[in-house]
């Protein structure tokens, strides 16, 4: 009986010694993958710090996608012709507001970092279940006079669904842009 106890207990401990070992592997993959991103997003950011970009998509510990412009432009331009390098990506803007999370949310981001970003936005990421990252916190995003909400900040004000956020988002941009 008790060298059948000992076989047994030996065998257990065999099981949970392998099980260990490839948990161990599957943490350290995981832990390459997440610092291999982190590194990716760090460069991305001194990329929006020093000017070169405004939005940049990380994918798989790599630079994937670099957007320039004004405003949201960026992130929409990205939306709309990377949507599927998109999902399930890092999105790293210059300035995250409720309307540029919105776009990252229809855009199935796993995670944001922004430069500057606004606790509204960090909640409603929160809220579609999206983590996020930021340089710097901000109450809200303000217009650049900073005497009022951004305009494409109030466009999407009050509105939970992201989709129709979305093209209320792209109604205002177009009616800033003249179109």
């Amino acid at each position: 009986m008790r060298t059948a106890l000992n076989i047994l207990c030996s065998m257990l401990l065999a099981v949970a010694f392998v099980s260990c070992g490839q948990g161990a592997r599957q943490t350290s993959q995981v832990q390459s993958t997440a610092s291999a991103d982190s590194l990716a997003v760090e460069e991305a950011a001194a990329m929006i710090r020093d000017g070169k970009a405004e939005c940049v998509l990380v994918k798989n510990g790599t630079i994937a996608v670099v957007e320039r412009g004004h405003g949201v432009s960026p992130l929409l331009v990205m939306y709309d012709s990377h949507a599927s390098e998109m999902e399930g990506a890092i999105v790293v803007d210059k300035v995250i507001g409720r309307a540029a999370a919105c776009i990252a949310i229809c855009g199935k981001a796993s995670h944001v970092h922004g430069e500057l970003m606004s606790e509204d936005a960090v909640e409603f990421l929160s809220d579609n279940g999206i983590s996020s990252s930021y340089t710097q916190l901000v109450p809200r995003i303000l217009n650049q006079k900073m005497d009022g909400l951004c305009p494409l900040e109030q466009s999407i004000e009050g509105l939970t669904e992201t989709y129709a956020a979305l093209s209320a988002l792209r109604v205002r941009v177009s009616e800033l842009s003249g179109n």
